[in-house]
C-alpha cells in the first residue's frame, strides 16, 4: 500500500486513483495522523498532495515532521513539495506571477523520478507559492520559465518534490513519473485490480444491507446505472429503482431510461412524474447553490415518500462518484468547496441510511466496471448529465420556456455531434442558456434574444479538461440550426475554457 497524505487539494483523490490505475493499492490518509498509527499502516511509500493553503497560513494542514525519520520514500506534489521544503529547512515564498495551466518543464539533472522522460516535458501547474531555497541535501532536477525549483530531490533519502501535478492528464509524462516513483524508487508491489473491487463492493454491500430493502435513485446516467446493477447483484429483489421525471431532463433521457429497463431487466421499478413540483420550488431562484439545494431537498422528499409507500425501506443508494465528492469538498476538512452536488449534500433529517457503492471510483473506472457487469456500450458511453439536470444549464431563473430552449438546443448539438462521429470522441458536450440577451437581425427585423453557449470537453478523469477542437464547419451548422430552429435564440457562442479554471458545467 502507498499512502497519499491528503492536505485537501482538489486532485488528492486523483493521485490515489492514478496509483490504482498503475495496479498499486492506495489509501488516503489525514495529515493529522499520529506517527505510531502511520507505522502500523505499514505503507511502502508516501505521497504528499496539493492543498488550497499556503504553508505560512495559520490553519494550513501540516504533518508531523517525524514522518521524515521513517525511512520511507516520499514524493511531494505542489503544496506537498513546498511543505517538504519548509519542514526540512528550505524557504517557501509567494510568487507574484501565479502559475495556472500548462508550462514547459526542462529536466536539468538526471533523476530516477524522470527516467525515460524527455529533457523537455509539458506539465500542469496550479499554485501561488514556490520553493525559493532548497533544504540541505537537496538539488534542483527540473525548472520552468517561472519556477527555478520546479522539482527537487534528495536521492540518498528518497525524498522528491515537484511543483506541478503529475496526476492530471495534461502533464504528458505524469503517469511515467508516478510509475518511476512507485516501481523504480519505492519498489512497490502491484496489488489492486477492478475485478477485485467489483467483488469487494458486492461483498461489503451484502454484509451491510443484509435482507433490508434498498431504494436506488436511477437517472439513466452511467453512474446510477452501474450502481444499480451492482446492487442488483448484491441484494436482488430487495432493490427498488426509482426514476423521478423532474421536468429538468431532456426528452431522450426518459426514452433512454425506458430502454434501460428493457435491457437490464430491473424489477420493482417506480416512476414518479414531478415536473410541476420542481418548477414550483425553483420559481424566482437564480443563485446556483440555492437551486441545487432546493432540487436536492425536493428530490429526497420524493424518495422518502416512495420509501413509505413501499414500506420497510432502510437504505437509499446513490451513484455518487469521487469527482462529485471532491467538488463538494466532502472528503476532508482542508478542501475548498467548489460547488455542491445533489447526491452529496444531503438534507437534514433524512431518515434513510445512505449507500454509495461507487464513492471511491472515477468516471472511467465506473465505465470499466460497467463492462465487467456486461452493461450495453450505448449506455456506458453516454456523456455525463448532472443530477440537477438542465436547471444548472440555465444561468438565472428556471422557467418552462427556458427549459424548452436549452433542451431543444442540446438535442440539436448532440444529434449533429453523433451524425459527424464526434460524439464518441469527446467526453462531454452540453448547451447552456446565458443570462443575457443580444441584438440581432432576422428577416430584416431587429431581434433582442437569448444567447446559447456550446461546451464540449476532452478528458479522461473529469478532474481536468480541455476544450474539444470541433471543426468550424460543424460548429457553423450547429449554430445555424439552433438560431433557425430554436425560438428565442439569435446568437450561439463556443466555450474554449479549460478546467481549471472553469468547471465543465456552468453552475
Amino acid at each position: 500500500m502507498v499512502g497519499v497524505i491528503n492536505f485537501g487539494g482538489q486532485y488528492a483523490h486523483l493521485i490515489a486513483r492514478r496509483l490504482r490505475e498503475l495496479g498499486v493499492k492506495s489509501e488516503l490518509i489525514s495529515p493529522d495522523v499520529k506517527i505510531d498509527r502511520l507505522k502500523k499502516m505499514n505503507p511502502q511509500a508516501l505521497i504528499f498532495s496539493g492543498s488550497p493553503y499556503s504553508v505560512y497560513e495559520k490553519n494550513a494542514p501540516k504533518i508531523d515532521p517525524k514522518v521524515y525519520n521513517l525511512g520511507l520514500p516520499i514524493l511531494g506534489i505542489c503544496y506537498g513539495h513546498q511543505l517538504m521544503a519548509y519542514q526540512l529547512g528550505g524557504k517557501v515564498a509567494s510568487h507574484q506571477a501565479k502559475q495556472y495551466g500548462k508550462e514547459d518543464l526542462e529536466v536539468i539533472k538526471r533523476s530516477p523520478l524522470f527516467q525515460a522522460l524527455s529533457k523537455k516535458e509539458t506539465v500542469w501547474f496550479s499554485h501561488g507559492d514556490h520553493v525559493d531555497d532548497l533544504p540541505k541535501g537537496f538539488v534542483v532536477i527540473a525548472q520552468t520559465k517561472n519556477s527555478k525549483i520546479a522539482a527537487m530531490q534528495n536521492q540518498s533519502l528518497n525524498f522528491y518534490g515537484i511543483q506541478f501535478h503529475p496526476e492530471v492528464t495534461h502533464t504528458t509524462g505524469g503517469m511515467k513519473i508516478l510509475q518511476n516513483f512507485l516501481f523504480k524508487i519505492s519498489k512497490a508491489k502491484k496489488d489492486w485490480s477492478l475485478p477485485q473491487v467489483k467483488e469487494q463492493i458486492i461483498k461489503e454491500t451484502k454484509k451491510q444491507i443484509g435482507d433490508s430493502k434498498v431504494l436506488m435513485a436511477i437517472s439513466g446516467g452511467v453512474d446510477s446505472l452501474v450502481a444499480a446493477t451492482l446492487l442488483k447483484e448484491a441484494v436482488g429483489k430487495n432493490l427498488y429503482p426509482v426514476f423521478i421525471d423532474t421536468g429538468l431532463l431532456r426528452a431522450y433521457d426518459v426514452a433512454d431510461f425506458e430502454d434501460i429497463l428493457k435491457k437490464v431487466k430491473f424489477e420493482n421499478v417506480v416512476i414518479v412524474k414531478a415536473e410541476e413540483r420542481f418548477l414550483k420550488v425553483l420559481k424566482g431562484v437564480v443563485d446556483p447553490e440555492e437551486k441545487r439545494a432546493k432540487i436536492a431537498k425536493l428530490y429526497f422528499e420524493i424518495l422518502e415518500e416512495e420509501a413509505k409507500k413501499i414500506g420497510k425501506v432502510l437504505y437509499l443508494a446513490q451513484g455518487t462518484i469521487y469527482p462529485d465528492r471532491i467538488e463538494s469538498a466532502a472528503p476532508t476538512k482542508h478542501a475548498d468547496k467548489i460547488k455542491s452536488h445533489h447526491n452529496v449534500t444531503l438534507p437534514h433529517g433524512l431518515k434513510l441510511k445512505i449507500i454509495e457503492p461507487l464513492a471511491d471510483l472515477y468516471k472511467d473506472e465506473v465505465r470499466k466496471l460497467g463492462k465487467l457487469l456486461n452493461l450495453p456500450d450505448e449506455f456506458l458511453n453516454r456523456h455525463p448529465f448532472p443530477g440537477p439536470g438542465l436547471a444548472i444549464r440555465i444561468l438565472g431563473e428556471v422557467t418552462k420556456e427556458r427549459l424548452d430552449i436549452v433542451a431543444r438546443s442540446d438535442e440539436i448539438f448532440i444529434s449533429e455531434l453523433k451524425s459527424t462521429g464526434i460524439y464518441a470522441k469527446v467526453a462531454q458536450s452540453l448547451t447552456a442558456l446565458l443570462p443575457v440577451k443580444s441584438v440581432g437581425v432576422m428577416g430584416d427585423a431587429r431581434t433582442y434574444s437569448y444567447i446559447i453557449a456550446l461546451r464540449s470537453v476532452d478528458t479522461l478523469d473529469f478532474m481536468t479538461a480541455d476544450w474539444s477542437k470541433i471543426p468550424s464547419e460543424v460548429l457553423e451548422k450547429i449554430s445555424s440550426r439552433i438560431v433557425n430552429e430554436v425560438r428565442g435564440i439569435n446568437r450561439v457562442v463556443y466555450d474554449i475554457t479549460q478546467k481549471p479554471p472553469a468547471t465543465i458545467e456552468y453552475e
